[in-house]
């Protein structure tokens, strides 16, 4: 533009015989060319690396994206910095000027208000020259990713489930994933016994050692499936990943195995502890609708020791077949209200049916006392 007016200046004076207009002309078009020299003579020659802490958190944290610019020329320009961020405009920062071989960092917050993974990068530098003639620009392919868990609702601990190979006296409640070595049985002592185990109150009694012998210690199994093939809104998706993701919760300080399964095939296997709870949380942060109904839901050997909760819809695509011979079977329905924005006309409401407690949400408030209320069920019905 600048030589374009200056073309248009000296075109001026050159016509009309004004001296002024050369004048003018010869000096947009020297800043021009003095802007171009700048922009070649002095390219922008920056490394960058970015920081994401933390790289994993759930809906409503706030993570801090730190980014460190090195600069490998002559002294740099004042530059803008622009982060790309998906689903947003980016973060735009002003950067100083910096010495050859000079390192400084720029920080901001990243908010997040829904799960899945968010693509940071990569980075742009814009620098203008003094005159405001010539933009020099620079991309940094550096790129990060922020993995974004659903929100948790906090929930009591996980409902009990029988054990059909167990002979347990105990009345004490066990819920599902606890694991235990109850009283079964004395018996008379046999070589290789642990010595620990003999009572001694008994032994005098029967004038013989006799020694208490407890049940096996057994583990119950959770397996906890989204169908998510009848979930098509990307809300009720998200509901649905809360759902889960706060009974995924519920197995955190625990030993004992859990099984996240979704109808498109994703399946966590049975998995223990902290890795397995971030296994878990990382499908659904990521979880889709399906496009195939029941696609993996293969046959699972270790029904009869533990329990199910699905998750679904009103119309769900999820076939009862697939939930049959689970020692307890939990169905989590959610109703509409959930994830359209309506008010529910209805409360949420929980109803025991043969080995099944069905739980249907319509608002996600309810789903702490809606959960407690099904524990309470299935200990009564115990």
């Amino acid at each position: 533009v600048c030589l374009l007016l200056g073309g248009v200046a000296l075109g001026l004076g050159r016509g009309f015989g004004l001296v002024e207009m050369y004048i003018i002309g010869a000096a947009l078009i020297g800043l021009a060319l003095i802007a171009i020299v700048i922009a070649v003579m002095r390219p922008l020659r920056l490394g960058v690396g970015r920081t994401i802490t933390p790289p994993r958190l759930h809906v409503g944290a706030v993570s801090r994206v730190e980014v460190a610019i090195k600069n490998g020329a002559n002294r740099s320009p004042v530059m803008t910095l622009t982060d790309r961020v998906a689903g947003t405009s980016g973060a735009r920062l002003k950067v100083s000027t910096l010495r050859a071989g000079e390192i400084t960092r720029a920080a901001y917050r990243l908010p997040t208000e829904r799960r899945g993974l968010v693509q940071v990068g990569p980075v742009e530098f814009e620098a203008v020259d003094p005159f405001g003639l010539a933009v020099r620009r620079f991309t940094a392919d550096s790129v990060g990713s922020l993995v974004v868990y659903p929100e948790v609702i906090p929930l009591p601990a996980s409902p009990p489930s029988p054990s059909t190979e167990r002979r347990s006296m105990s009345d004490a409640p066990e819920f599902l994933g606890g694991r235990s070595e109850e009283f079964h049985t004395l018996r008379p002592y046999v070589p290789g016994d642990d010595v620990r185990r003999i009572n001694w109150r008994s032994t005098a009694r029967h004038d013989e050692l006799i020694v208490r012998e407890d049940e096996a210690p057994t583990q119950n199994h959770l397996t906890i499936i989204v169908d998510n093939a009848s979930l098509t809104d990307p809300v009720a998706l998200d509901r649905a990943a809360s759902v889960a993701a706060s009974l995924v919760a519920t197995m955190r300080g625990r030993s004992d195995p859990f099984r996240l399964r979704t109808l498109d095939g994703s399946d966590t296997k049975y998995v223990v502890g902290p890795a397995g709870i971030e296994q878990a949380l990382s499908i659904l942060a990521l979880m889709q609708a399906a496009e195939a109904t029941n696609a993996g839901l293969a046959q699972d050997a270790t029904r009869t020791e533990g329990a199910v909760v699905a998750v679904t819809t009103p119309s769900p695509a999820l076939s009862a077949t697939d939930l049959v011979g689970y020692g307890r079977v939990m169905i989590v329905t959610l109703h509409p209200t959930v994830w359209n924005g309506d008010t529910a006309t209805q409360a949420s409401s929980t109803e025991a049916v043969g080995n099944q407690i069905h739980l249907e949400l319509t608002r996600m408030e309810d789903l702490a006392s809606l959960w407690n209320r099904s524990i309470t069920t299935l200990l009564s019905r115990r």
